[in-house]
């Protein structure tokens, strides 16, 4: 239902992704799903995460091109921000 986006061309353009397609914008209300836009430094990331970058592009991209995390590039870093939450308490 949500994507964290960082527009890796524009790096200082992320907090336009809220406004055009962010939560509660036209396009969250007409397809159910949004993006946040992030800086590339807000999550923690293993070493050498770039290389590891997932391309999609096909039919339903329209031949948009994106870079997706590698899924265990994904799962430390939400594993890291767990931890971050237990810790505080």
């Amino acid at each position: 239902m949500e994507a964290d986006l960082i527009p890796t061309r524009h790096s200082e353009r992320w907090n336009l992704i809220d406004g055009v397609i962010g939560e509660g914008s036209p396009f969250h209300e007409t397809f159910g799903y949004y993006a946040d836009g992030v800086e590339e430094t807000t999550a923690t990331l293993p070493e050498g995460w770039k290389g590891r970058l997932v391309p999609i592009c096909n039919e339903n991209t329209r031949g948009i091109r994106g870079l997706c995390l590698d899924v265990h590039d994904l799962l430390i870093s939400k594993h890291l921000v767990s931890e971050d939450r237990f810790l505080k308490f």
